[in-house]
């Protein structure tokens, strides 16, 4: 078996490239070129989004750290404020609040699920708390009934970081529409993909209006009927903008794959329930938990831990090696590369791409110091980085017989595993 006889990743379909050839045609390739006669493709693509997700607004940008950067700007977050944010995750979670002068509050994570702990939010607000940025991880949600119920506590805003979860379902609300703005991003990876590009969505009209004119240099689409040949984005100037405008290729390319993704999702769900069913029976793995209160949950990864208490693993370095052991094994059964089964986060303080004292225009009372993050402690979130097994979702399209042949693959290399 080999990487060509796996459902690769991204997919793409005659409709796909035909809806790219009519930007082509049309001579306008940015929301910024001039009307040609009919709606733009970001904005058809900004309505289908925001009609998906069941919301009135919705921004695109550039990418998901844009979106996130945009979402604090349009809450007036910036120098002088915090923003607590997950310790495990992508580091653009906590970069983004440096990038508006905010300090991050890392907190640690749940360990049956790997996304932020609401148990240790309360205890890390402080007077200068304006905020939190839970992030739906994986193939998990936060337990946003918690985080509500906290930030409406201490009235705090909310700003979900959905790049990992496009249209997952909490008790009746889409992810990204049960805080005040919800951020996606459209990299390459993600199930809803243009190569690179993101997106805000809101239910409030005051933080659309200034969420629209952060992405466009306080720009706004024009509300009167517009001739051929004349600008669609006027100046209003009420808030200090950027350019962070998604390309009409990048738009074109999401309004096609927009249209499968509740039957992608649909399949990836099916298979992941699978997978934890059966995996679940296998003594050394614990499948990550899925709240009660999710109806339909969509996949960025697969996740599969190891029972630490099984293999009697105390020591986290003996559990690495184990971990490692499964892995290797597993890509030389299944053939697949790095893009399919990959490595983890490690935590937000100890990535090294993470070093914000390395910037001169970071304030150094939110900068610190290198000592200052690579000292922070995270004992769950350093634990996930032992156990976890990650698959990427594409793992998730392929037929039944492929997931039995990852089953069979598991129980193989773990048996072969004693107890210490």
């Amino acid at each position: 078996m080999n990487n060509a006889e796996w459902i690769e990743w991204p997919i793409y379909t005659k409709e796909t490239v035909d809806k790219v050839l009519e930007v082509f045609n049309s001579k306008r390739y940015a929301i910024s070129g001039y009307y040609t006669g009919k709606s733009s493709m970001e904005q058809e693509f900004a309505k289908a989004f925001a009609a998906f997700n069941q919301v009135p607004y919705c921004v695109p940008a550039t990418n998901g750290s844009s979106s996130l950067l945009m979402g604090l700007e349009a809450l007036d977050i910036g120098f002088g404020d915090e923003v607590i944010v997950p310790a495990f995750t992508w580091i653009a979670t906590a970069t983004s609040v440096l990038n508006v002068n905010a300090f991050p509050v890392l907190v640690d994570v749940d360990h049956e699920t790997y996304c932020i702990d609401p148990k240790l939010i309360e205890e890390s607000i402080t007077e200068k708390t304006k905020a939190i940025m839970p992030v739906h991880l994986y193939g998990c949600m936060a337990d946003m009934d918690a985080i509500l119920g906290i930030a409406q506590k201490y009235k705090l805003r909310i700003i979900e970081d959905c790049a990992q979860t496009h249209g997952s379902v909490w008790n009746g609300k889409k992810a990204g529409t049960i805080g005040d703005i919800g951020a996606f991003s459209f990299q390459q990876s993600k199930t809803l993909t243009s190569g690179e590009g993101g997106c805000t969505i809101t239910k409030d009209p005051v933080l659309f209006d200034r969420l629209e004119q952060l992405r466009s240099d306080s720009r706004v689409f024009s509300e009167k009927k517009l001739e051929y040949g004349d600008l669609e984005l006027i100046a209003k100037g009420t808030i200090q903008g950027s350019n962070y405008c998604m390309s009409e290729f990048q738009a074109a390319v999401l309004i096609e794959q927009l249209s499968k993704l509740d039957e992608m999702n649909r399949i990836r769900e099916d298979n992941a329930r699978y997978l934890d069913e059966n995996l679940g029976r296998i003594n050394g793995l614990k499948p990550m938990k899925r709240l009660p209160q999710i109806e339909k949950q969509s996949y960025f990864s697969y996740c599969i831990r190891l029972d630490t208490d099984y293999f009697n693993s105390p020591n986290d370095q003996i559990l690495l090696l184990l971990r490692e052991k499964v892995i290797k094994s597993l890509r030389q059964r299944l053939q697949l590369g790095q893009f399919y089964l990959h490595s983890p986060y490690s935590l937000v303080s100890k990535n090294p791409l993470f070093c914000p004292w390395t910037k001169k225009r970071f304030p150094k009372t939110i900068s610190k110091t290198e000592n200052y993050w690579r000292s922070l402690q995270f004992p769950v979130a350093e634990r996930a980085t032992r156990e976890s097994i990650i698959f990427h979702h594409s793992i998730l399209l392929q037929p039944k017989g492929k997931l039995d042949f990852i089953l069979e693959s598991f129980a193989e290399i773990l048996n072969t595993l004693r107890k210490p």
